[in-house]
C-alpha cells in the first residue's frame, strides 16, 4: 500500500498517539454526558451537547498535531488552520451581534443555549488557530536566536 504523506516513522507513531488521545477524550466526554443525562442534568440545549463534545475532541487533535509538528496535509495544513480561525472569528462576531442586540443569551438557567454553544464552538476554532500562530512565532524566534549565536 502506498503512503500518501511524507511523515517519517516518528511522526506516524505520534499521529497514532494523537488519534488515541482524541478517541479516549471523546469516549470519556460521551460517558460523562450520558451520566449527566441519567441524573437529569442537561448542560447544553438540544444537540449542542454532542456537537461541543465532538469539537472538544477535534480541538485536542489539532492542537496536538500543531504542538508535535505533525502535518499530514503538508503545507496546506497552515492554510486550513487559518480558515478555521477565520470561521471561528466570524461565528464569534455573529454571536456577539445577537447578544448585543438582546435577541439571544448565552445561558438559560444553568444550560447553554444554542447561542452559547456557538460561542464555545467559535472558541474551539480560534484556539486551534492561535495555537498554530504561536507555534509559528515560537519557531521563527528560535531560528533568529540560533542565527545570532
Amino acid at each position: 500500500m502506498r503512503c500518501r504523506n511524507n511523515l517519517d516513522e516518528r511522526q506516524l507513531l505520534q499521529r497514532g498517539n494523537v488519534f488515541q488521545h482524541t478517541l479516549i477524550l471523546l469516549v470519556v466526554l460521551l460517558i460523562a454526558n450520558a451520566f449527566l443525562k441519567e441524573e437529569g442534568i442537561v448542560w447544553a440545549e438540544g444537540m449542542w451537547e454532542n456537537i461541543l463534545i465532538v469539537w472538544a475532541a477535534i480541538s485536542l487533535c489539532f492542537c496536538e498535531f500543531i504542538f508535535l509538528e505533525i502535518y499530514p496535509m503538508g503545507k496546506g495544513q497552515t492554510a486550513f488552520y487559518a480558515v478555521l480561525g477565520i470561521a471561528g472569528m466570524a461565528i464569534l462576531g455573529m454571536s456577539f451581534f445577537h447578544l448585543a442586540a438582546g435577541t439571544e443569551s448565552l445561558t438559560d438557567g444553568y444550560m447553554l443555549t444554542s447561542q452559547g454553544g456557538m460561542v464555545l464552538e467559535a472558541v474551539f476554532l480560534i484556539v486551534i488557530f492561535l495555537m498554530s500562530v504561536f507555534q509559528k512565532l515560537y519557531h521563527r524566534k528560535r531560528r533568529e536566536d540560533e542565527d545570532e549565536e
